[in-house]
């Protein structure tokens, strides 16, 4: 990359492809030209940008978009991998998804504002421990070590354990025998996620 000439409107309105805007910003760290014109150009684009209008949604668009967040059907797109994971069908899977809307199933957890509820696995699980559980955002799940193997789907918004290991919806979460952590609920929607334990669990803080 020479200079930054053809694209330098394009890296100001921040419309630039992600490996070409890192490329970009690499070049300006070198190149005193660019920066030059970048500095330059900058108040061209502020005022540009101070033009636009922000345009609100018909309130009707908001109050969809709203339902669907929060609808008992948004966890439906992880049927398959609650399925795989509990070994239970589809179906039931579908159908323990839809429960999780029901604010009378759950169950208080191992600390306040921490909730559970428990589930039953399909025979290849047999003998595990299965539960959803939810975490509000900036709540600490306490520490505690698994006897056995344990696995967590985040289904919505996620996690951070201890060891500074993001865990995000979708993403499967797998900890070994004799492994130990404690991990806060992210900022935005509480934490809800699908624990199969193949052992035991016990709580460091709350033994103490």
């Amino acid at each position: 990359m020479t200079h930054l000439d053809d694209i330098l409107p394009d890296l100001l309105l921040g419309t630039l492809e992600p490996n070409a805007r890192q490329a970009a910003e690499r070049h300006l760290a070198t190149c005193e030209a660019c920066r030059a014109e970048v500095a330059r150009l900058s108040p061209a684009v502020e005022a540009l940008t101070t033009l636009a209008v922000p345009a609100l949604p018909p309130p009707q668009v908001l109050e969809r978009v709203v339902a669907a967040m929060e609808s008992p059907g948004r966890f439906a797109r992880f049927a398959e991998k609650v399925a795989a994971l509990l070994d239970i069908t589809r179906e039931r899977a579908l159908a323990v998804l839809e429960s999780l809307s029901d604010a009378a199933a759950w169950l208080p957890g191992p600390t306040e504002a921490i909730q559970l509820l428990p589930v039953e696995t399909g025979p290849a699980k047999a003998g595990m421990l299965a539960a959803f559980v939810r975490v509000p955002p900036g709540v600490r799940f306490p520490r505690h070590t698994h006897h056995g193997r344990e696995w967590n789907l985040v289904l919505e918004g996620g996690f951070r354990e201890d060891s500074g290991h993001e865990v995000w919806p979708g993403e499967l979460l797998e900890k070994d025998e004799g492994s130990a952590h404690d991990f806060t609920a992210l900022e935005g929607p509480a934490c809800i996620a699908a624990a199969v334990i193949d052992g035991i669990t016990s709580f460091e803080e709350l033994e103490a």
